[in-house]
């Protein structure tokens, strides 16, 4: 454990070494913002369709039906400068891991209801490089994602601080957040806000871009009576490269059951429009299951093909499939095709948003 550690340690600390890239072209200049972007605007609006199939270590078939998913974040400008917004999150799924609903064909019957706004919170900007939050907010994670942390569809209630200052401090991102991750099983805001009378949640991030191609983070998280380090870092290549990105993600936990896990993935487009991506994933028996659902526990391979189809419509798909294990893995196989449309791209095209 204590070598995992080190080695963590070590490896974002000589990031710092890696010669620096040929600096990238400088941005063209912005076209001006629609007017009603003054006052409201979408970060994300995208509604989809998959089909989902899942078969645990049991050899038993849980899921093999159709799902649809809306995720929608969006934010209301309180001044000209957008440094006092107020931020929202509206998702369909009933846990902290899941925004999908039944659409009614395969297993399970179909669920229009489940449609809750999951963030709520107002973002503060006071000067350059500074920023305050408060309320219902996404998971902090620099270069880690929902396959070892917790799941991109979770939430952190309570208050976060960011310093983005890297002339001043260093790292381009440093945070502390304090809050409560709970009622993983009640997403409606409005019924889970009594969960700030019991804090449980502290994290600590710091993040760097090192180079136009290294970038790493480290972040400290006590969870209850867990205490979980994380580190990761991520290289992205130049056209023409092997590679085009390779992510590298660990954590070491420490509690009454001490464990550490690892996720490797590696990226490349393999035809002008298709772009793959494949990893490694050993996450320890007792992870707690808030990390991504479609990685959970286990050791496994996984692999996730992106496809353009056409504008603001895209399509995915990914599959997994775990090693054996002496304990069950509720999705040793599983296959998802997704077809998405990314509504947010549509509304901008027309200049209104």
């Amino acid at each position: 454990m204590r070598r995992i550690l080190l080695s963590a340690v070590l490896l974002l600390a000589s990031c710092g070494t890696v010669a620096a890239q040929t600096p990238a072209k400088p941005a063209p200049a912005r076209a001006p913002e629609p007017p009603l972007r003054r006052w409201f605007e979408f970060q994300q609006f995208v509604l989809s369709t998959r089909y989902r199939f899942i078969r645990n270590s049991a050899d038993v078939t849980t899921s093999n039906h159709m799902q649809y998913r809306e995720q929608i974040r969006f934010r209301v400008n309180v001044d000209a400068k957008k440094r006092y917004t107020l931020n929202a999150g509206v998702f369909t799924g009933t846990q902290y891991i899941a925004s999908w609903n039944n659409l009614g064909p395969g297993t399970g019957d179909f669920d229009g209801k489940s449609h809750y706004l999951r963030q709520l919170y107002v973002s503060a900007t006071p000067v350059t490089g500074l920023e305050g939050q408060v309320g219902s907010l996404f998971v902090s994670r620099g270069e880690q994602t929902e396959y070892s942390s917790y799941d991109d569809d979770g939430w952190v209630a309570g208050g976060r601080v960011s310093v983005r200052r890297p002339k001043s401090f260093y790292f381009d991102e440093l945070s502390l957040t304090r809050g409560v991750v709970a009622s993983t099983t009640t997403p409606n805001l409005w019924k889970r806000w009594d969960d700030l009378d019991d804090l449980n949640y502290t994290q600590v991030l710091a993040a760097k871009r090192f180079t136009p191609v290294v970038a790493a983070s480290m972040d400290y998280t006590k969870h209850g009576q867990t205490d979980t380090l994380r580190a990761a870092m991520s290289l992205r290549f130049k056209a023409g490269s092997p590679l085009s990105a390779l992510r590298w993600e660990q954590y070491a936990r420490f509690s009454e059951s001490d464990a550490a896990g690892f996720v490797v993935t590696a990226e490349r487009p393999v035809t002008k429009w298709v772009r793959l991506q494949g990893g490694y994933a050993t996450v320890d028996e007792r992870y707690g299951g808030l990390n991504a659902d479609r990685i959970q526990r286990g050791r496994r391979v996984f692999a996730i093909a992106n496809v353009p189809i056409h504008g603001p419509l895209s399509a995915s798909v990914f599959a997994t499939h775990a090693l054996d294990a002496d304990y069950t893995i509720s999705n040793k196989t599983r296959f998802d095709a997704v077809l998405a449309w990314d509504v947010l791209s549509s509304l901008r095209s027309t200049g209104k948003f």
